[in-house]
């Protein structure tokens, strides 16, 4: 029997050869490719499946495989077809990672079209049983699975996408994470009518690479030379992976680098200097000013993964219902060493515990449920000056409060940040905060969290599957491109010749 989980592989199971239950699809039997014992391992991934990591989805793979590879797939369906479908569901990231997008395609279209409709008529049985899982977290799945097709926000942009396959592999296992957005983007514009294979009408060329993703995977993190080391080897043979990088000297190339990234490439200066940067934080710790400028790069909101977004939206209390004053959950000197040194999240600490209508201090399991109560966030930096706790606290309709002199919030040039959001200096963290939050008048707490909620949209990157936008960070990066590219410089490229010889 192959373990279907890692934590499961010691676990002792009962010796009945009793089916799970007599209702349609869950008598679980077992056959003689999966054991009855396999089933009752899998019942533990119901509730599970959204956040498997890439290690326990290739275990749960190999399940699968074996009941592909002996075409026995029907015959598992009726079996324990609610097992099966969480299988499939827990495989998919092994099978987009490993094996490709067309085979991830094929094996959640079979989920959908054909198993799924076989399933539903018994969901209320398989509940009583506990083998129904939530599918909510399929509503993004048509995008990440490249089945969404969408305009663009009806741009006049074009916009070419490098095809480098050994470097973005995987969007369903790489879109997560505050790193996601590495994935996201060009999975995004590959999807959209301003995508163009013709490099003469393209005004922006993208390079992807799903940097953090592969140094997880890869397990690179011990040395920042690894990457490094990937992006140079990408630019020495530029010629030959970005064909179309001379046509403007490179002016028109836009990397995307999430937390920290342009650490992990510090040769940037000699290989990509005139490139655009997409980055979530300007202030590169040991990079400074100079790893950003403002006339060609601009900052983009952090991911959050789905599962957690939505749990947050579920506590978004209206402003009447809300009993905090403030809170702030997270790391800080007290619980981190990394975090020694911060004085700002100390400050928290030292100041605000223990006062009436706070709740401050390091995790806490109803995390979601103190940011959906209370009026206001505490954004404090973290180990640099970003941190996605400013975006989680839209997502829970909290509205924001910065403490972190150095961030650069995204999509300034057009979002009204001082109308849903405060940013107070991080050197007077103490009482005088508070009661600046204190005597904030209820009128504007309502005025101020009503336009928290309208601009949360700006910092969901999980909105793709509707069929129209008013808001969305995607937007805000056409909008930041379409702003930037009349001062694009423009170049005559290394060489020209008279077109017309006289």
């Amino acid at each position: 029997m192959v373990c279907p989980y890692f934590a499961m592989c010691g676990l002792v199971l009962a010796g009945s050869a009793q089916p799970l239950s007599r209702a349609p699809f869950m008598e679980c039997k077992g056959t003689e490719v999966i054991k009855r014992s396999t089933w009752e391992n899998v019942h533990i991934l119901v509730d599970k499946w959204p956040d498997i990591d890439l290690p326990h989805s290739r275990v749960i793979r190999k399940v699968l495989w074996a009941i592909t590879h002996n075409q026995m797939l029907e015959q598992h369906a009726e079996d324990c077809g609610f097992a099966l479908l969480v299988i499939l569901l827990v495989a998919l990231r092994a099978i987009d990672y490993d094996d490709g997008a067309e085979g991830a395609r094929s094996a959640y279209l079979y989920l959908t079209q054909s198993l799924l409709p076989k399933l539903e008529p018994h969901f209320e049985a398989a509940a009583l049983d506990g083998w129904k899982p939530d599918l909510t977290d399929l509503r993004i799945y048509p995008f990440l699975m490249g089945l969404r097709q969408h305009d663009c926000h009806g741009t006049m942009l074009k916009i070419y996408v490098y095809k480098l396959p050994e470097l973005t592999r995987g969007v369903l296992h790489c879109h997560h994470g505050q790193w996601g957005i590495e994935a996201l983007i060009p999975h995004w514009l590959r999807q959209g009518s301003c995508l163009t294979t013709n490099h003469e009408e393209a005004d922006y060329f993208f390079v992807p690479w799903h940097t953090w993703c592969d140094r997880i995977v890869h397990k690179m993190n011990q040395s920042r030379r690894e990457v490094s080391a990937v992006y140079i080897d990408l630019m020495k043979r530029k010629q030959e992976l970005l064909p179309h990088w001379t046509k403007n000297e490179g002016h028109d190339h836009v990397f995307i680098f999430s937390d920290q990234g342009m650490n992990f490439f510090p040769e940037w200066r000699d290989y990509i200097p005139h490139s655009m940067f997409v980055v979530t934080e300007a202030l590169t710790p040991r990079c400074g000013p100079s790893c950003f400028n403002a006339w060609k790069d601009f900052t983009v909101p952090g991911h959050t993964d789905y599962f957690r977004y939505r749990r947050m939206a579920m506590f978004n209390l209206p402003t009447d219902q809300r009993t905090l004053l403030l809170n702030f959950h997270g790391r800080h000197p007290g619980l981190n060493d990394l975090y020694k040194n911060n004085y700002v999240r100390g400050n928290i600490i030292r100041v605000f515990d223990g006062l009436e209508g706070v709740s401050v201090g390091g995790f806490t399991d109803d995390y979601f449920e103190r940011m959906g109560a209370s009026h206001f966030c505490l954004v404090p930096m973290g180990t640099s000056s970003w941190t996605n706790h400013l975006y989680e606290a839209f997502h829970a309709g909290c509205i924001p409060v910065i403490l972190s002199d150095g961030f650069k919030v995204p999509f300034e040039s057009f979002l009204d940040w001082p109308s849903f959001s405060v940013k107070w200096p991080m050197t007077d963290v103490s009482k005088n905060l508070h009661k600046f939050l204190l005597d904030t008048p209820l009128w504007l707490l309502r005025k101020m969290k009503a336009a928290v909620d309208a601009h949360a949209c700006w910092f969901d990157w999980h909105q793709v599957s509707e069929p129209a936008q008013a808001c969305s960070p995607y937007l805000g990066i056409l909008r930041e491109l379409e702003r930037k590219k009349p001062a694009m410089p423009r170049t005559s490229g290394p060489f020209w010749q008279h077109e017309e010889k006289l």
